[in-house]
């Protein structure tokens, strides 16, 4: 287990731990990388490796390319589609050989050029000067006859803790004056139903919604000081409230499913976690310096006895980015930050396929270019307490 083995916050890119992995194996020949939900046929593996030779670089996985330039890869390739990388899914598992591990472990690999951590799989394809081999029957999406590893789709189906009901989740949706009539009517319309506990925090009154209004300045972008207040509101409204473990602090243009989200936070209920998708900044080079942090846009979800401890949490701006303050201050706090790939900043259509077909999807962010109740429709509403039709 990366986390475990190696806690530094870098680990689960992968790059900075490489080094490491292989002078602490050094009888192993191969490296198999995997998710925590992957159905591995050791039988399968060790049968289709035999044939293999460890002492070349080899590199062996399902590999996926964007459809098109993508903001979660930095429009990168965008004049010239020809050479835009081939990246392992991570659902699907991949192989290393060991010479691979040395050879990398020889090389300069970790001075990517930018300092944050977005999308590990990719990320790793462009360190590394290796071409993956794709090999779709062997690492899957679906478990086929020949599958050596392949994601369980039940991913979210946990409950030795106990079920997670939706009247534990507590929302807590940034919006402004100026979205109330273009944003908050999509929500209300869709996941906002499915919410037994919602709170709609802007900048103007509206009775209509309705909103809260905090007394803190609008902010263009950042808002950490408006995240924190409501932090503070909700820490004071909530104290006498047993009936509420979760708080979801969400976006008014994020699309959710809140039975999804529900059963996936069986997996941790009573633990005091944060949960979304994590990105990193500057944990590639001397990882002390370095965060976690969750995307603000997927949605972040937190354990209500966690958010009392982030009321004392500073902003050193009052529009600092909050999901990365959040960040620093969760590390401040040691606390536990958990990445789930089945929360998005970006929109369905940002991703590859093959991401999107690993697990049942649990958010998405922004309303740019798409139809947003479409989307929800095709990729959230089907664990919904309303049908298509009430759409």
């Amino acid at each position: 287990m990366l986390h475990e083995q190696f806690p530094e916050p870098g680990s689960w890119t992968i790059i900075p731990i490489i080094k490491l992995l292989y002078k602490s194996n050094k009888h192993a020949k191969w490296f198999l990388f995997c998710e925590e939900n992957a159905y591995v046929n050791y039988d399968h593996l060790q049968l289709f490796l035999k044939n293999k030779n460890s002492n070349e670089s080899v590199w062996m996985g399902y590999g996926v390319k964007d459809k098109h330039p993508t903001i979660i890869h930095h429009y990168a390739f965008e004049e010239n589609e020809n050479k835009r990388v081939t990246y392992p899914l991570f659902a699907a598992g991949f192989v290393m050989s060991a010479e691979l591990l040395k050879n990398i472990g020889n090389s300069n690999v970790e001075t990517l050029s930018s300092d944050f951590s977005i999308d590990a799989s990719y990320e790793l394809s462009l360190a590394i000067n290796q071409k993956m081999q794709h090999l779709p029957l062997k690492f899957c999406l679906k478990l086929s006859p020949d599958c050596i590893v392949h994601p369980l789709s039940d991913r979210s189906e946990c409950t030795r803790y106990g079920k997670v009901t939706k009247d534990s989740i507590y929302f807590a949706v940034k919006t402004c004056s100026k979205f109330h009539s273009e944003r908050v009517p999509v929500l209300q319309s869709t996941w906002g139903r499915d919410a037994v506990h919602i709170e709609y925090f802007s900048d103007k009154l509206d009775d209509t919604i309705p909103t809260t209004v905090l007394d803190v300045p609008n902010t263009e972008r950042g808002h950490c000081l408006k995240t924190i207040t409501i932090f503070k509101y909700l820490s004071k409204k909530l104290l006498s409230n047993k009936a509420v473990k979760w708080i979801a602090l969400t976006d008014d243009d994020t699309l959710l499913s809140v039975p999804r989200l529900a059963s996936i936070l069986s997996c941790w209920n009573g633990q005091q976690i944060a949960l979304g998708q994590r990105y990193g900044y500057n944990i590639r080079g001397d990882q002390s310096l370095g965060y976690n942090y969750l995307t603000g846009g997927g949605g972040i979800i937190f354990n209500v006895a966690l958010v009392h401890k982030l009321t004392t949490c500073q902003c050193y701006a009052l529009d600092a980015p909050d999901d990365m303050v959040l960040g620093m201050c969760l590390k401040a706090l040691n606390a536990t930050v958990v990445h789930s790939p089945v929360f998005h900043q970006a929109r369905p259509q940002d991703y590859a396929d093959e991401y999107l077909e690993s697990y049942p999807m649990v958010s998405f962010h922004k309303h740019w270019m798409i139809d947003p109740i479409e989307v929800y429709r095709h990729w959230l509403y089907q664990d919904s307490s309303f049908g298509h039709d009430e759409l």
